[in-house]
């Protein structure tokens, strides 16, 4: 996604099998790309009110092009985010579809360290920067995403209230949102993973079905029907994962794949392609919304096949990308909202300019001082949650 996905071709040659791992680097690399876009997403955000269209952008200019064109690959955020989910839903599941003995317990326990305490932690930084740096509010335009979304100033119980995570919003690092549900589709896998296992086999009305349910659910603003498939969606995928490598290596796979990948693309942000013809915030807008998890599902097949698409993925940048993605994810925001209010958002491309590089920065560092210690924490707990069920399970046998 930092280049438009649908320039991607697909491999020649074949690609080697890597079906005795439960870490494919292509999703990581997919996931490292979909993070970096967030990135740029809240930095046009913050452009928008100040040099984008009051409405509909007049075709063939800058805004134009970035809007209604599939560059609109490039930033959009809520479609990355719709990418996250279905990886989630393909990566959490792939070790307890590999070993028998596997813990949910422990599975539990670990995503809770690796989700929530980067988070506290990434509000901690965001809080200390509102702090550090004044805001005032004279810098932002009145009325813009800045000025509603994030906070100029803060309380104690405020805060004490986000740290949960659960309650509302988290307006100093709003972009946790996400991290309900990520919890909540831990606590529903085992479902999906013997539902997907059943159904497995009738993967193609399977998997339109729970197409059928996000789209209910993002038009009738029911949330858990609009998120919880689309994991399910990554778990089917999971379950699918040594048929679809296989099927991919073969020659007319690679040529189905190289039709797929752009489609998928222009599928993801068919929202932005079609607000000329359906206005958005209309049901027709949010069923097309919905139908764009089907792009996410294209590009998250092709990036798991052997494609040209996955080296590529493997390749140094988009691996980097990956290592730092909850990170960067994570600290990004605290920093473009703290530099816009420095300097005016007015001047977004000097906060572009000196944001984007800080925020890699950042996240390299929040990575390496806050997110790989918390690696091993979370190991730590998955073995102690699942030696303390266990063992509660002997006791009550006696």
């Amino acid at each position: 996604m930092t280049t438009t996905v649908a320039e991607t071709g697909i491999a020649a040659r074949p690609v080697v099998r890597r079906r005795n791992r439960e870490r494919l680097l292509a999703l990581d690399g997919l996931r490292g790309v979909a993070a970096f876009v967030v990135v740029l997403h809240h930095l046009m955000l913050i452009a928008l009110p100040v040099s984008g269209p009051s409405g509909e952008p007049v075709p063939f200019t800058g805004w134009w092009w970035l809007e209604r064109t599939p560059l609109k690959l490039l930033t959009a955020g809520r479609e990355a985010v719709v990418v996250f989910f279905v990886l989630s839903g393909l990566v959490v599941v792939l070790p307890a579809l590999k070993r028998v003995d596997f813990s949910w317990p422990g599975l539990i326990a670990s995503r809770f360290v690796r989700l929530f305490l980067p988070a506290w932690a990434a509000i901690a930084f965001a809080s200390l920067l509102l702090v550090v740096v004044p805001r005032v509010p004279q810098q932002v335009t009145g009325g813009s995403w800045l000025a509603r979304q994030v906070p100029h100033d803060w309380t104690w119980p405020t805060l004490v209230g986000q740290w949960s995570l659960m309650i509302g919003g988290v307006p100093q690092n709003n972009v946790l949102w996400t991290l309900r549900w990520e919890l909540a589709f831990s606590l529903v896998l085992p479902a999906f993973v013997v539902l997907a296992a059943l159904l497995g086999r009738w993967w193609l009305p399977t998997g339109v079905l729970a197409l059928g349910l996000a789209v209910a659910g993002t038009v009738g603003g029911i949330d858990a029907l609009g998120y919880l498939p689309i994991f399910f969606l990554g778990t089917l995928i999971a379950v699918r994962l040594l048929s679809l490598e296989r099927w991919s290596e073969t020659r007319s796979a690679r040529r189905v794949l190289a039709v797929v990948l752009p489609i998928s693309a222009v599928v993801l942000v068919l929202e932005f392609l079609l607000a000329p013809v359906v206005p958005q915030g209309t049901d027709a807008a949010h069923a097309v919304r919905g139908i764009e998890l089907l792009g996410a599902v294209g590009i998250v097949v092709c990036a798991a096949g052997a494609t040209r698409f996955r080296t590529v993925l493997e390749g140094p940048v988009p691996q980097f990308l990956g290592r730092i993605s909850f990170s960067l994810y994570l600290v990004h925001l605290p920093i473009l909202a703290t530099l816009a209010f420095l300097l005016g958002d007015w001047n977004w491309p000097v906060v572009g300019a000196i944001g984007v590089p800080l925020a890699l920065l950042s996240g390299w560092g929040f990575y390496r001082l806050v997110e790989k210690p918390l690696h091993r924490v979370a190991r730590r707990a998955k073995k102690n949650a699942a030696r303390l069920v266990e063992d509660a399970v002997r006791a009550g046998r006696r």
